[in-house]
């Protein structure tokens, strides 16, 4: 992949805010966590397009209440492995796939061998591993495997969000990424 300050997927579709450390950290994530070929490259970057809404987002969005629905004690926050109070905020979904959690950070935080990544929490991930942070997730999701079986955008889709939202997105994205590729 190449830089210039943005990409066009096509005339309508443009990836934000590139810049040529984007682009070396888009290179080494996709090669760390064996996200080689055109399969897999094509199903990880139309899930990051739409986690990321295009490149403009690389921490969830809401306000400090919003994310109380990940707080300990919460039937998310359980399942996120937050233990401390405010943990909902400071782990929020960060990277351009939205990497939640304490469990998530620290696991993340354990392969970069980076502190900070625990310690600061969302912003620092999103300023400083918005593509790693997404690489890791896929890997540790088992994602090459579920694409390397031939999956369908829904299906990994269902595992990326949990659900389908955004799915005629996700298999536009998909397409085109697909069609760029070549």
């Amino acid at each position: 992949m190449s830089s210039d300050s943005e990409v066009k997927l096509d005339d309508k579709y443009v990836f934000q805010n590139i810049t040529n450390n984007m682009v070396k950290d888009l290179n080494v994530t996709l090669g760390t966590f064996d996200i080689t070929t055109k399969e897999r490259i094509s199903h990880f970057l139309s899930q990051v397009i739409q986690e990321s809404e295009l490149g403009r987002w690389t921490t969830e969005l809401g306000g400090k209440k919003y994310f109380s629905k990940y707080e300990p004690g919460t039937k998310l926050g359980k399942q996120l492995g937050n233990t401390k109070k405010g943990d909902g905020y400071k782990f929020r979904g960060a990277g351009y796939i939205q990497m939640t959690g304490r469990y998530n950070y620290q696991r993340f935080a354990d392969a970069m061998g980076d502190p900070k990544i625990t310690k600061i929490g969302a912003e620092y991930v999103a300023e400083n591993y918005a593509w790693r942070a997404a690489g890791f997730w896929w890997d540790d999701n088992k994602l090459n495997k579920l694409v390397d079986s031939g999956a369908s955008v829904t299906q990994v889709t269902k595992r990326v969000n949990g659900g389908t939202n955004h799915l005629v997105n996700r298999k536009k994205y998909y397409a085109l990424v697909k069609k760029t590729l070549r």
